[in-house]
């Protein structure tokens, strides 16, 4: 038999990679083409999207020969194949960001049962040697498991989902970090110390121990000196005779040559104790963060940019914590503005209120005159608040106690869950604590944005109108905006839904009595007709029904579905143009628009996240929203728009959403004969409009 026989699917999609006709056995030949693979998809590293696509199509190969193999030295060999050929996209994945994907890719390497992107895994999982594959196959298995090991522990650390694995490798993953030495091993050894310690596992000290051993060995290298030093800044510190903070100045001082680009920011966060060390330090913070951002954006387009910098920006959570305690709003903007913001753009002002769900004191909230920690255990409620989110989501969200054990309908996946809509409400009551703020703030005070780091995917807008009674976009731009438009013209996206006929009915009457020019689009609603539609410059107002996609991971997967089942993506609406007359606001009444992927930092990386712009202000959908209330929604923004500006018509229509005798009455003013009156008229339509996975949906964004 023959590669092709054994590997149809690759041997079919890239028939010009590898010799593909030529004789194959695992035995004889399983770890010979194991290395030549790895050594094609290292070059392919070059061309990012061949090489994700090859390695799909390889890994169907090997879920197709792992299901056939009887044989259990074949199997075996078939195991190290598997673990050999997942390394490079291990790396890969980490390394841009893509964490969800790396996790995958991490467990799939080292089991025969686990299926990529599913939230639950009942799997084995085994690192090398694998017993009865060939010396030949085991030796460059473990060659390799050192960037298995660096990998898995920074995932484990940055992303979750890998408590469990990496306890129960932890000492082989030691051993493995110890026979590679120096260079990559001191990599892994790093990572593991990093990890372990801030999960205060009983056997940090073992990491720590080799390491230390390191420093005090006089031939070993300057920059693996300064890269243990900067591990030893970390919680891992602690278990040395010396403190993170004692550990980042020496290194600093001692080692500032030796260091990578990122480490002279981590540094400098951990050496804020106080306000002297921010006024210290500020300036060069400021550069560091600057250098840093732009290194992230030359590689590639805004939405590989957004991954990287999301995926790296725990390095802003010690300067951010800190400020949160003696900073201003002017320092907190800055700090995001240079890490976050278009090069180039001008920021936005400081009169924000800036909201920290995780500080250590508790949930921190800062404003220009003052600031104010609730008076809670933050870790404990933001665990239960994180719990009650997962539940009314249908999804996981981890939280600060690590990972656990959650339930998930993998067909229901993301879909809200109405009757755990009171459980998240009382959870992220007892988190935020909102009311503690209501006689701390500036009185008849509405701040311009609402900034949260690190976001969660959660209802905090509503229930800031619920609590404070006011409204202010979630900041997502961190630019100057410019003036918004007057309503002229309303331009209507009529994709297919179930009530896309009694919203387009409500939204035409509303611009006849407001006097708006409404457009509606018809013929075929392609990629072409979009791309008119977005780009229309007469527009004041872009209405979008139909439905949206969201992917972790994979801009080219989230965006808004087409009449002929194509997708107009994120990567592709960031191409098309909007126009600079002033700001016109785009209204996505599609689900999931407004979900983004928040790696512990702002919601930066989503669909109506990234068409935010100075010229264009975004509503949006936080998750799946049901037809009723979605139409709900519509009717009620759409009316609303014509007495008050965006963020403040927002207030009105979520207010409407939960009073269907209001919304409905208000509805027969304009005509008793709409369609809209009768879809939201039942005992059904009221029950979705009131729970607020439905009201605490729709966010807007600036």
């Amino acid at each position: 038999m023959t590669l092709a026989d054994y590997f149809p699917t690759s041997a079919k999609s890239f028939p010009d990679l590898l010799p593909w006709q030529l004789p194959f056995d695992w035995i004889g030949r399983g770890s010979a083409f194991a290395g030549a693979v790895l050594d094609l998809q290292i070059k392919l590293q070059e061309n990012g999207a061949q090489l994700d696509a090859f390695c799909i199509a390889l890994r169907t190969d090997i879920e197709l020969q792992t299901a056939r193999q009887t044989d259990p030295t074949v199997a075996a060999m078939v195991d190290g194949f598997r673990f050999v050929t997942s390394q490079v996209q291990i790396c890969r994945t980490m390394a841009s960001g893509r964490m969800r994907t790396c996790y995958d890719w991490l467990l799939w390497s080292i089991s025969r049962e686990h299926v990529f992107g599913r939230t639950e895994n009942h799997a084995m999982y085994a690192l090398p040697p694998y017993p009865g594959a060939t010396g030949a196959m085991n030796e460059l298995a473990l060659e390799v498991a050192v960037d298995w090991v660096w990998a898995a522990y920074i995932v484990a650390h940055k992303f979750g989902g890998l408590d469990d694995h990496c306890t129960m490798f932890f000492e082989a993953a030691v051993a493995i970090g110890l026979k590679a030495g120096s260079g990559k091993g001191t990599m892994a050894l790093t990572t593991i110390a990093a990890y372990s310690a801030a999960r205060k596992l009983e056997a940090t000290q073992l990491p720590i121990k080799a390491l230390l051993k390191f420093l005090e060995d006089p031939d070993t290298p300057a920059r693996e000196r300064a890269q243990i030093q900067v591990a030893m800044s970390t919680h891992a510190g602690f278990y040395t005779d010396t403190h993170p903070v004692e550990w980042a100045r020496r290194t600093l001082s001692d080692l500032r040559s030796e260091l990578k680009e990122h480490e002279p920011l981590q540094l400098l966060g951990v050496t804020l104790v106080d306000q002297e060390a921010w006024v210290a330090t500020r300036a060069e913070i400021q550069s560091e963060i600057q250098a840093l951002s732009k290194l992230y954006r030359s590689g590639g387009s805004r939405q590989v940019a957004r991954v990287a910098l999301d995926s790296r920006v725990l390095l802003l959570h010690p300067i951010i914590y800190a400020l949160c305690k003696f900073g201003s709003t002017e320092d907190l903007m800055t700090v995001l503005h240079a890490w976050y913001a278009e090069p180039d753009s001008s920021p936005a002002d400081a009169d924000i209120l800036f909201v920290c769900p995780n500080h250590g004191d508790g949930v921190a909230y800062v404003w220009p005159d003052d600031r104010h920690f609730a008076s809670n255990s933050a870790a404990e409620s933001l665990e239960k608040a994180l719990i009650a989110n997962s539940n009314a989501l249908n999804e996981y969200f981890r939280g600060p106690q690590g990972d656990r054990q959650i339930r998930v309908d993998e067909r229901l996946k993301t879909t809200p869950a109405f009757e755990f809509g009171p459980e998240i409400w009382a959870a992220m009551g007892d988190h935020y604590r909102l009311s503690e703020l209501a006689d701390r703030l500036p009185r008849g005070w509405v701040p311009r944005s609402v900034v949260v780091m690190p976001a969660h995917r959660d209802p905090l807008q509503a229930m800031i109108l619920d609590r404070l009674g006011w409204i202010a976009p979630l900041e997502t731009s961190l630019t100057i905006s410019d003036d918004l438009r007057p309503i002229r013209v309303l331009s209507i996206w009529t994709g297919s839904t179930h009530t896309t006929e009694a919203e387009v009915e409500v939204l035409m009457r509303v611009a006849a009595t407001a006097g708006w020019r409404a457009k509606v689009t018809s013929g075929e609603l392609d990629m072409r007709a979009f791309r008119q539609f977005y780009e229309d410059s007469e527009a004041d107002v872009l209405w979008v029904i139909g439905h949206g996609e969201q992917t972790s991971d994979d801009a080219s997967q989230t965006g808004i579905v087409m009449e002929d089942g194509t997708m107009a993506s994120l990567a592709d609406l960031a191409e098309f143009n909007v126009p600079r007359t002033g700001r016109r606001l785009l209204v996505l009444n599609i689900c999931s628009s407004a979900t983004a992927q928040t790696f512990n930092g702002m919601a930066r990386s989503g669909l109506a996240q990234e068409l935010v712009s100075p010229s264009q202000q975004v509503i949006g959908h936080l998750w799946p929203i049901d037809y009723y209330a979605a139409l709900a929604f519509g009717s009620s923004l759409a009316m609303a728009l014509t007495r008050l500006p965006p963020a403040n018509a927002l207030k009105e229509a979520l207010l409407m959403m939960r009073d269907q005798g209001e919304l409905i009455r208000v509805l027969q003013e304009i005509s008793p004969d709409l369609q809209a009156i009768r879809r939201l008229n039942g005992q059904r339509a009221a029950e979705v409009m009131g729970n607020v996975l439905s009201w605490g949906c729709p966010v807007i964004l600036t």
